[in-house]
This record gives C-alpha cells, structure tokens and sequence, in this order.
C-alpha cells in the first residue's frame, strides 16, 4: 500500500522536531521496557560495552528508529546501532541525537531507507553493511503503520545473523479505540490515517514469526503498565507487548 507508506513518510516528516510533545512518554516507557528485558531478549546484552574495550561486536538495527527508542534503551550494551527509517526529518532527528551525545557514526549512523519499498527520488542507498549481519533488529511501536507485518519481519529477519534476535514492540488489540472519542481538529486526525492495524495478539505475531524464519525461543509478553500518548492534549492508555524470536 504505497499510499500507506507516503501517508506516513508526509506525517512523521512533518512532525520529527515536535513529535516528543505527544509520544514522549510513550517513548520514554518503551526505552525502559527494553532495557529492563535486555536479558531476556538476549544474552549478549549483558554487559556494556565500550567503543575500545568491547568483547564482543554487538550490533543493533534500530528500524523504523524515530528518534532512536532502541538505540537509546541498548547503546550502553552495543558496539555499534544503525537507524533505518523511511522518514529523512526522522533519521535527521536520529543523528542529531547521536551527535549530541558525542558518538561517532561508526557508533550510531541513521539512514533514510523503507525495507519495503523502493528508494525515493534524491534517497541513497545506506551501504550493505547497514542492511545485513545485525545481532539483534528492534521495531518498536512502528509495526502497526506498515502495511505488509508478515514481509516486514522477513526483511527484518534478512538484516540477521543466523541466531539474531527480532524484537517488537507494539499494541495489543483491543475493541476499546480510545483515539476515535476524542474531538481533534483535521490536521490532528492525520496519524490515525498512518495506522494499518490496531495491534497483534500472541499467536497472530507468533505465526508471522514462524513464516519469516523467526520462530525458535519466540516470546511474547503484555507489558504489565499501559503505555501513555497524548493527542490533543489528551492522555490515552493502551496496553503493549514485547516479543522476541531467533532466526533459524
């Protein structure tokens, strides 16, 4: 659904310098939830890392990275994290993040890039080692927006080496659609229209998984606190889940 996939490209351009106004405490929740199962998630995020005295190369995909909720939850525990989004002010908001915080692009890199589709007019192609050998791929709270959730865990599952682990963070589903009773202004609506799917439950994600490749040690698990966003100045609650697999 190409129209899907510009609806959200326009969207998350337009909103890359103000979109912590309404997710920054959504982004914030899902930081700490990675963090705090990076154990669980895998055993090679156990210990931090340092850019000279790393044991062991350690690289992250951070997709559909905003402005770099993975990245900022798993920097301490990796060598290297690559960024990959398919919005530019998005990706800029990534590296200006890093350079603020004094890493080096051969540390944290972002790249304009959708796994799904074809390079836009003017767009580089990010080199092949920004697509390919990753330890572990997150994609967080980004899944409901593509339009294809089974191919995109396969081209997630592409990025891997065999053994890497696939982690998502996403809504459960629910009837209850807390967005639709608000009164919000047009231009505001506009981010429902970037949603393809409201939510996934275990064994809908659990088959997706198995279909990409991803199925071993599979785990899916509802995140105990409800996640917070803000639309319109209105705070709405919705329960997430976070979810892991290994590439055969």
């Amino acid at each position: 659904m190409a129209d899907l996939t510009a609806r959200n490209r326009e969207h998350f351009d337009q909103h890359a310098s103000d979109h912590l106004d309404d997710f920054g405490a959504l982004i914030q929740a899902a930081i700490d939830e990675i963090q705090a199962r990076r154990s669980r998630i895998s055993t090679k995020l156990t210990d931090a890392k340092t850019q000279s005295g790393a044991s062991q190369e350690v690289r992250l995909l951070d997709y559909a990275c905003g402005s770099g909720t993975a990245t900022k939850a798993l920097i301490p525990f990796v060598t290297q994290a690559v960024g990959l989004d398919l919005s530019q002010g998005m990706v800029d908001q990534y590296n200006k993040w890093a350079k603020e915080q004094g890493y080096s692009p051969d540390k944290v890199v972002g790249y304009q890039h959708d796994l799904l589709g074809e390079p836009q007019a003017g767009e580089q192609s990010p080199p092949p080692e920004a697509l390919s050998n990753f330890d572990i791929a997150v994609i967080s709270m980004a899944l409901h927006h593509v339009s294809d959730p089974g191919k995109m865990l396969e081209k997630l599952a592409g990025c891997l080496k065999p053994g890497g682990v696939c982690v998502v963070l996403d809504r459960v589903p629910s009837d209850h659609r807390p967005e639709l009773e608000i009164d919000m202004p047009e231009e505001r609506k506009k981010v429902l229209s970037t949603i393809n799917k409201h939510g996934f439950d275990g064994e809908e994600l659990r088959k997706l998984y198995q279909d990409a490749g991803l199925g071993p040690n599979f785990d899916y698990v509802v995140v105990e606190k409800p996640f917070e966003i803000t639309l319109h100045n209105h705070k709405l609650y919705i329960k997430g889940f976070i979810s892991r697999g290994e590439k055969e």
